[in-house]
Formats: structure tokens, C-alpha cells, sequence
């Protein structure tokens, strides 16, 4: 075994496509190490400048190889005085094999002239090259750039190619560059080497060699060892100052991949400056210069978008490691500075309009759905339609879902409608034209200085959730019923203008807009069907050119696609049964648990079973006589009824006590436990069912005997139906 280092050496790589793409750079070497019969475990390291893959232990060459060769039939590869045809001598020529090591096999029923032939490893030193020009080529980072007369692209110009193997250079000329083992330092300790005519104290001999000049020159290599650093600093500067630093990871993550050297530096601004809302200071510093708030003492979790404990700070990670620290603090507490001038400038601005910033009728929406103002007045309209619809399902719910929605429709609506046509507002202020991902933050900042009530400013500032990758859904009904509208107004418009998504394209968003309706629902228990949303857009006007139908299919397809960790054919099982979407889940997400402990091929014929027996409609409505039963039948209706008693008690204890859901949550964990207790208890009685099927005849002669046993199947079988269609499940 040797050891293999493969430096690329690259001008300043952009952080975002680096990190998007780290584990397509590990994969894509791992595919070329298995096609050049080379696999062998790797590290892979990152800087701004450099992607480094080292193997400890790399084979010194291919592993030999057996290769399956197939001449012609027999009877074509021999004439009838048995020697070789054309076509046998053709074939041996063309593979440089004697007659003597020739077999036959037997393929596709004929007798085929067949020989193993082991192909020799080439050398790892001849194939190494190719392969990291291979790998170079196969990465793709985002829009690349062409540099000189290179014809070749990358996302940016490749400087050196550097590949030691057991301490030898493997030439490598490509992208425009002739590969050397003269290691780049960084680019501070690159001034002492400018005045120096030899460049032998860079000139790496070995793996180790590699690391030494690397970390005499300013270059720490290892992205985990980047990262304790900076975290080992900022604890440092917490203990010192009694303060805490807001660790970001995603911003965590980008300044690791643009330092080679982290020194983290504390850096101050003016405590004018904390009368901006916080979300403003944490938002200029982070997006425009990649810094890390902190905080006094301990970081606040409430809502409210007041400054609270700001420090009036900022924690800069530097890419120095030597050098004036104090000039380079100076100059980024300059920027920030003219920045948070201007933020409170236009804060201030703000506050003096009152949330009268101007009309949202300047404001387009979709081409065809008119302004911003126009989808408000249909949200409003709206609005009261869902709280009807959500206080009529309640009504027929347990009480434990009645007093989810903590809602009166007339007490709360005018609040609801004022929240609604204020939501938008902050989209005409001067702070969210300079921050754009601030709105609806702003807004609720805004309505809290005018006397809006706490739940209403809330409501405000999660009207857009979930976003990004953070998945946290609305913490109230009052908060979720408004984002509900607005989604929903969002979702009807679109598919009454036809703008519905098709293949990959959904340039709306409407995917995830309709998978995020459908996780708000489930978390506070709005247990709507399907088609008790789609009939909030009817009789609308606005909405004139909805086709429901094809609306139904896209909530469909959205569930398909919230559950795409299931197989599909239980999530067809339960939409088989036309229930509210709460139900839905919990059933879905339940049954899927259960199947993965039992052999579901069985249950699945049992019901097959069932399905064909059923198929003979029989009202089963106080049909059955317990008096006509055989024992077998006689087994399955006591367990039945003594597992109707354990349902009872198992939903009892589940409406009891309802733990809290996390932000992040939209199903309780426990009640799906609880349902596969459930469906514990109700599978078990397969083994009564299937002694039935086999001890008793159904469809005997007697009529009065023939209904009895259908109805006690069918019983059985409506129990199981409040799971899902068991005969839709496939393996």
C-alpha cells in the first residue's frame, strides 16, 4: 500500500456552491476509485484555495480481474471435419487466446465457445492523472469560467495540480497548468517567499511534509480543526466579556470554508444603534459581512422584535494570521457602521408613518390576480369561510379537538380581518425595502409601536411560515388561521389562473406552499377533508376557473410527497377512505410503523379474502346473532367486542393528555404509539378470522346463516377499515 496526496490548488473559492457541493466532491472520487478497481478509504479537505483528497493506504495497482469472454455457438465455430472455422480463429486473434485454453458454456440454451481471461492491474502511477483530471471534470459547482487561452472551464481558475505517491510527483498537465509539488502558502506568508529565488523549503515530498508547510505557512488544513478554533475563540471571548455569541451554523459553515487561518476578533458599534429591532443589526451583520451577533448574558427567546439584550457588538472571523488586527477591526467597524446609519434612518422613517407606508395597490401580485390589496380582500372573504369550516368539523369532534382552536368566531374575527390587512404593509416600509427578508418580521415590530395586541403582532411575523429549510410551523390557532388564508388564497388564484405546476417547474412555490396548508392543519387538529377545502373555493367568483378535481389530485400528490419516507401503497390504503386530512396522517404514518414489525404479505391475502366474500352487499345493520354462531365464529366475536372495549380505552387515554408540540412538529409521536397499540390489538385478531375462513363455509345454503356470517366479516372488516384499505398495500 501507498500513500497518495492530491492537491488542487485554486483561486478563491465562493463559499455557498463549495458547501452545496461537499459531499458530490467525496462521492464523485469514490465512483472513480470503484471503475479503476482503486477503492480505498480517503480524508477530503477544503480551504478557500484548495481541495485536498489524501489515501494513507492506496493500492500501488489495480487488483487483477477475470474476464468473461463469449465466442460463437459450437457449431459455428468448428467445420464438419471438426477444425477451426473463420469465425473460431477471428475470435481467438482478435482476444490474442490459443485454441488449447478455449471452454464451452451453455447460454441462452446453445452451446457457446466461452474462456476466462484474468486481465493484469495496471499500475496505480499510470492511471492517477487521468483520474483526477476525470474527477476534476465530473464536479459541478454552479456556472463555471474559462481563464487565459485555456480551453477547459471551472468555477474557478485552477493555479497547480499536485499528486505525490509514495513521494513521488505523478505529472499531471492539465486546465493550463503543468502540476507541480510547490505548495501554495497563504497568501500573508506568500510575501516572505517573494524576495527568495528557490521555492525549496515549499516543495512537498510526502503527506506529511505537506501538512508541515502548510501549517508553517498560515494554512490550517482540516475544516474540523478551522471549526474548534473559531468555537474554542468564541468561548474565550464569552467567558471574558459575560456575553454570548449566536453561533449560526450556516454562517458557521461559510466562514469556515472562506478562512485558511481563523482569528476570531471582537468588534464594537455604537449603542445608539440598539434601538433598531434587533433582527435589523443581526441581519446587516450577518448577510452583508458574515458576522456573529452576541448577546448580553443569555440569548432572549421571546417573539417581540425589540433589541432586548443586544450587545452592542459583532464577532468577525478574519482570514489573517498575522499582522495589525486592530487596523483590520477598525475598517469593519467602519462599514458596519454606514450600514446601521442607514437602517436607522429608515427605522426611524417608519415609525414616524404609523404603518401608513402607502397603498398596496402599487404593488403587483400575479399577473392576472390583480394587486396586493386585491389578494387581501380575498383573504378576508376567505378567512370567515375556513373558521366555518373549521368550527363545523370541531363540532363533530371529541372535546379534546374542540378546544384546539381556542378561537370565537365572533368575538375574533374583526381581530383576524384587521390582522390580515395589515400583514402586508411592512412591504412598502423603507426597512424592508433594504432588508427584504425581514417582512412580516418588520411588520409585526411595526403594529406592536401602534397598539396591535401581542397574538395579532405574532400572527404578523409568522405569516410566512414555514420558510427555508426551517420547518417551524405557526405557535397559535389565531397565528396559523391567518397563514392558513393566505396560502390559501395564494393556492385557489394560481390554479383558477392555470398556473399549476408541471414536471421539476413550480416556479410559485405551490408545492410547498400546499405541504405546509396540510402540516398546519394536522398540528392544530383542523381535520378537514380534501374536499372541504376544495369547497371553500367554489361559488367564488375569484376562483371562477378552479377545477376542483385536479386541485383534489395536487393535495394528493402533496401528501405522496410529505410521506415519501412510506411505501406508497399504505399511503393509498388510507386515502382510500376519504377522511380529514389529521386523521389521515396519524393513520398513515401509524400503519406504516406497524407493517415494518410484521409479515404484511399475510394480512394482505387475508383481506383479499375478505374483499371477494364482501362483494355481496349485505346490509349488516343489527344482523348479527351470536346464537347462529360456530365456535370459531363464536372466538372471533368475543375478541372483536373485547377489542372495541380496549379502542375506547386507548382513545380515552389519548384525548386525556396531550403533550405540546415542538415548533418543528406537526404529528404527536405518543398518539401514533398509541395507534399502533391499536393496530396491535386489532391485527390480532387475523388468526380468529383465518380460523373462520377455514373452519366455517360463508357461503353456505342457508340464507339466514350465509347473512350472519357475512355481517360478523363485515364487522370485523370495518374495524380494520378505520385504518385503510389493507388490500391496497403492496411489497
Amino acid at each position: 500500500m501507498m500513500e497518495l496526496l492530491i492537491e488542487i490548488l485554486i483561486e478563491e473559492l465562493p463559499a455557498i456552491p463549495l458547501l452545496n457541493n461537499l459531499n458530490s466532491c467525496k462521492e464523485k472520487w469514490n465512483e472513480i476509485l470503484k471503475q479503476n478497481r482503486l477503492e480505498s478509504k480517503f480524508d477530503f479537505f477544503y480551504t478557500p484555495r484548495r481541495l485536498v483528497i489524501i489515501h494513507r493506504n492506496f493500492p500501488a495497482r489495480q487488483e487483477d480481474s477475470i474476464i468473461s469472454l463469449y465466442g460463437p455457438p459450437s457449431n459455428i465455430a468448428y467445420k464438419e471435419d471438426k477444425t477451426p472455422s473463420k469465425a473460431l480463429l477471428s475470435f481467438l486473434s482478435k482476444n490474442n487466446i490459443k485454441q488449447e485454453h478455449i471452454t464451452t458454456k451453455i447460454k441462452n440454451k446453445k452451446e457457446i465457445i466461452y474462456i476466462e481471461k484474468v486481465s493484469q492491474g495496471i499500475e496505480s502511477k499510470k492511471l492517477l492523472s487521468n483520474m483526477v483530471i476525470e474527477w476534476l471534470n465530473s464536479l459541478h459547482f454552479g456556472k463555471n469560467m474559462r481563464w487565459g487561452d485555456n480551453t477547459q472551464s471551472f468555477i474557478r481558475p485552477i493555479r497547480n495540480i499536485c499528486i505525490l505517491l509514495n513521494n513521488n510527483l505523478i505529472p499531471c498537465n492539465a486546465y493550463g497548468v503543468q502540476g507541480s509539488n510547490i505548495i501554495t502558502p497563504h497568501r500573508q506568508a506568500r510575501i516572505k517567499y517573494d524576495s527568495v529565488k528557490s521555492n525549496d523549503n515549499l516543495r512537498a515530498n510526502s503527506i506529511d511534509s505537506y501538512i508541515h508547510i502548510l501549517r508553517n505557512n498560515g494554512v490550517v488544513l482540516d475544516q474540523q480543526e478551522r471549526k474548534d478554533i473559531i468555537i474554542k475563540a468564541f468561548k474565550t471571548i464569552e467567558d471574558k466579556h459575560n456575553v454570548q455569541i449566536e453561533i449560526d451554523k450556516e454562517l458557521l459553515d461559510e466562514v469556515i470554508a472562506i478562512t485558511e487561518y481563523p482569528t476570531v476578533l471582537l468588534g464594537r458599534f455604537d449603542n445608539k444603534f440598539l434601538e433598531i429591532p434587533k433582527e435589523v443589526i443581526i441581519t446587516s451583520m450577518k448577510e452583508n459581512q458574515r458576522y456573529f451577533s452576541i448577546y448580553n448574558g443569555t440569548k432572549p427567546q421571546n417573539f417581540e422584535s425589540k433589541t432586548n439584550n443586544l450587545y452592542a457588538g459583532f464577532i468577525v472571523v478574519s482570514n489573517a494570521f498575522m499582522g495589525n488586527f486592530d487596523l483590520i477591526l477598525k475598517g469593519n467597524e467602519k462599514v458596519l457602521r454606514a450600514r446601521l446609519e442607514d437602517a436607522l434612518f429608515f427605522y426611524r422613517n417608519d415609525i414616524k408613518a404609523n404603518m401608513n407606508f402607502g397603498s398596496l395597490t402599487n404593488i403587483g401580485f400575479i399577473d392576472g390576480a390583480g394587486n396586493l390589496q386585491d389578494k387581501v380582500e380575498r383573504e378576508v372573504i376567505l378567512v370567515e369561510k375556513l373558521l366555518y369550516a373549521i368550527k363545523e368539523q370541531c363540532s363533530e369532534a371529541s372535546n379534546k379537538q374542540k378546544a384546539t382552536l381556542e378561537i370565537d368566531i365572533n368575538k375574533d374575527l374583526q381581530s383576524i380581518i384587521k390582522t390580515l390587512y395589515h400583514a402586508k404593509n411592512d412591504l412598502l416600509s423603507q426597512t424592508v425595502g433594504e432588508f427584504p427578508e425581514l417582512q412580516g418580521i418588520m411588520g409585526a415590530n411595526f403594529a406592536s409601536i401602534i397598539g396591535f395586541n401581542e397574538r395579532e403582532c405574532l400572527a404578523i411575523r409568522e405569516q410566512y411560515l414555514p420558510h427555508g429549510k426551517d420547518l417551524s410551523l405557526p405557535s397559535s390557532n389565531f397565528s396559523a388561521i391567518i397563514n392558513l388564508a393566505i396560502k390559501l388564497d395564494t393556492i385557489f388564484t394560481l390554479f383558477h389562473l392555470k398556473k399549476i405546476p408541471t414536471g421539476s417547474k413550480d416556479p410559485f412555490a405551490l408545492r410547498r406552499q400546499t405541504s405546509a396548508f396540510l402540516r398546519i392543519c394536522v398540528k392544530f387538529n383542523y381535520n378537514l377533508k380534501i374536499s372541504d377545502i376544495c369547497n371553500l373555493a367554489m361559488n367564488s367568483k375569484d376562483y371562477a376557473n378552479l377545477d376542483s378535481k385536479i386541485l383534489n389530485e395536487f393535495i394528493l400528490e402533496r401528501i405522496y410527497g410529505i410521506c415519501n419516507h412510506i411505501n406508497p401503497s399504505i399511503v393509498r390504503a388510507v386515502l382510500k377512505l376519504n377522511i380529514g386530512i389529521v386523521d389521515m396522517f396519524y393513520r398513515i404514518y401509524a400503519l406504516n410503523n406497524y407493517c415494518d414489525k410484521i409479515d404484511i404479505r399475510s394480512v394482505i391475502s387475508t383481506f383479499k379474502r375478505v374483499a371477494n366474500i364482501l362483494n355481496s352487499t349485505v346490509d349488516t345493520k343489527n344482523m348479527i346473532n351470536a346464537e347462529l354462531f360456530e365456535e370459531s365464529e363464536r372466538e372471533l366475536y368475543n375478541n372483536l367486542l373485547v377489542y372495541k372495549q380496549q379502542k375506547k380505552q386507548i382513545i380515552l387515554e389519548h384525548n386525556s393528555d396531550i403533550s405540546p408540540l415542538n415548533a418543528q412538529d406537526f404529528l404527536h409521536q405518543e398518539y401514533i404509539k398509541n395507534l399502533v397499540m391499536q393496530l396491535e390489538l386489532l391485527f390480532s385478531l387475523k388468526k380468529n378470522l383465518d380460523d373462520v375462513f377455514e373452519n366455517v363455509l360463508i357461503n353456505c345454503e342457508n340464507l339466514k346463516l350465509r347473512e350472519n356470517r357475512i355481517s360478523l366479516i363485515q364487522d370485523v372488516f370495518n374495524e380494520f377499515l378505520e385504518f385503510g384499505d389493507m388490500c391496497q398495500i403492496a411489497i
